[in-house]
């Protein structure tokens, strides 16, 4: 779900070095929380993606940019440099969602949701005050 109507929003974000750095002059989608076991091993613990139209991304520094090719159907992308998460997307799509940790500033940005609840770590408890949605 989309909160942000204004068109003229632009998200900032990077890398923790600054080897990537990036602008999204678009609205992002409320950010959705995933606890597959997957995530939880490429972040080391649960994370965090809001989506966006991957038209809308201008990459200002992406000398770090690297992209891993996580399964047949999609790509995170991080920085060589020091390691962030930044970016997860669809190989064959136009959407993608950037990790909202990493953003300069959240503007508001909420949590929308969670997924692969029953995948959760034994470690932590889930928060039943955010909503359990389907993955799609």
């Amino acid at each position: 779900m989309i909160k942000k109507a204004d068109t003229n929003v632009v998200f900032d974000g990077g890398c923790h070095c600054g080897a990537v750095r990036y602008s999204v002059m678009a609205p992002l989608e409320d950010a959705v929380m995933c606890h597959c076991q997957l995530c939880r091993k490429l972040h080391g613990h649960v994370s965090s993606y809001a989506g966006f139209d991957k038209s809308a991304l201008t990459l200002v520094r992406d000398a770090g940019l690297r992209w891993y090719r996580i399964s047949p159907k999609t790509d995170r992308g991080f920085c060589k440099e020091c390691g962030s998460g930044i970016f997860w997307r669809p190989v064959k799509s136009d959407h993608m969602a950037l990790m909202p940790g990493t953003l300069d500033d959240s503007q508001g940005l909420e949590t929308g949701g969670q997924i692969f609840c029953a995948d959760k770590g034994d470690y932590y408890p889930i928060d039943p005050s955010i909503k359990e949605i389907a993955a799609s």
